[in-house]
């Protein structure tokens, strides 16, 4: 299901974004380090495919 956009803030995960709750490299980001928004980051492939 499409969500809000949202990366991370760990800086050793890929600078990507995310716009599915159900994204397999989406769900490994803790709720911690998820922030709101892009970032200027290209969407993730994952998130592409589905």
């Amino acid at each position: 299901m499409l969500t809000s956009a949202y990366h991370s803030s760990n800086k050793t995960d890929p600078d990507v974004h995310h716009v599915h709750d159900n994204c397999p490299s989406g769900q490994q980001i803790p709720l911690a380090n998820r922030r709101h928004g892009t970032n200027g980051y290209p969407m993730c492939g994952h998130c592409k495919n589905m």
